[in-house]
Formats: structure tokens, C-alpha cells, sequence
């Protein structure tokens, strides 16, 4: 859970560097759902993207609510609150996003990130700052499969699986609330 927590933490400290740190050299990072139409970013592109939003912030902070750990398949989903002040008196930001994060066989590194977020909020983003939400993320040509980032490893009813299981933890999380 080291990554995952250097991952959160890098998002939060609105640093690109450190932000980078637990990333692998040949990470990639994908918005969903893909009907936003957002590229698929290597880290190189993503680290640029990173730039642009972290701009638009005086302080933000990206906190956990629900962590399902999968350390067998090198799978560690996360339902985290985004909250923020943005710059230029635009106001508060609060949001939450879902992300699939995908780690090296040791666990040391971020291989991959499937980031799902709401849509609406996006958009209002894309708003804020357009240059750093469309064009041309890299040179690397996606295909229809996911067998660019490897998760062929990781079938498709394994990921039914979680989002069930994910969505349940959720589910109780504010029963018992």
C-alpha cells in the first residue's frame, strides 16, 4: 500500500515531480467513462496533463474513501473525494473519482491507471483549463483491445468481480454510516 499511498499523496501535493515518483517508466493513464473522449496518456503526456490541472488549484487534496486491495492480481481499486480551492476565485472544488491502479509484480510502481470520473465535474474542468484536456496524448497507437496495457492478464468478469465488490463496500460504507 506504499504506492498507492505515494500516489494519493502525490495527487494532493499538486507537485508533478512528486506525483511522478510512483509511476512506472511505461505507465499509462486512461479517463473514463471514454465517451468524454479523453486521450490515453503515457506518462510523459500525463505528467503534462497533471501541469495543466494542478495549475488550476491553490490547494487540493485527494482523500481515500474505500481501498480494495487485490494484491494477487496486482490490482488496488480506490473511491477517493477530491476537494480543492481553485485559483482566480473560482471557488471550491469537491468531487469523487473511482481508480483502477494496476502495480508491477512488486508492487513498487504504478503501471497503469483507469480513472473513472464524473463526468459533469469534467467538464466543468474542461472549462477551467481546455488546453489540458484534449489532442494529442502521445505517439502510442491504442487499440481496440486493452492488450497495451496488459490487462489481458486480468479478465473481464475479474473486473465485473470488483466493480461489484467495490460497489457493495460502498453500499455498506453508507449503511453504516
Amino acid at each position: 500500500m506504499q504506492t498507492i499511498d505515494a500516489l494519493l499523496d502525490g495527487y494532493s501535493s499538486l507537485a508533478v515531480a512528486k506525483l511522478l515518483e510512483p509511476l512506472a517508466p511505461d505507465f499509462h493513464h486512461r479517463t473514463l467513462p471514454e465517451r468524454l473522449g479523453m486521450p490515453v496518456r503515457d506518462r510523459g503526456a500525463f505528467a503534462k496533463h497533471a501541469a495543466g490541472v494542478f495549475g488550476v488549484f491553490e490547494e487540493f487534496r485527494m482523500i481515500p474513501r474505500t481501498i480494495v486491495d487485490d494484491a494477487a492480481a496486482g490490482v488496488v481499486a480506490i473511491h477517493a473525494q477530491m476537494l480543492g480551492t481553485l485559483k482566480w476565485d473560482k471557488g471550491e472544488w469537491n468531487n469523487e473519482c473511482v481508480m483502477i491502479v494496476r502495480l508491477t509484480e512488486d508492487g513498487c510502481k504504478v503501471l497503469d491507471v483507469r480513472e473513472f470520473v464524473d463526468s459533469a465535474k469534467a467538464m466543468e474542468m474542461a472549462g477551467i483549463a481546455p488546453e489540458h484536456f484534449g489532442g494529442k496524448a502521445s505517439d502510442t497507437q491504442i487499440a481496440d483491445d486493452d492488450s497495451l496495457f496488459g490487462w489481458e492478464a486480468v479478465c473481464l468478469s475479474s473486473w465485473i468481480h470488483v466493480g461489484i465488490a467495490f460497489v457493495a463496500l460502498i453500499g455498506l460504507r453508507r449503511m453504516l454510516s
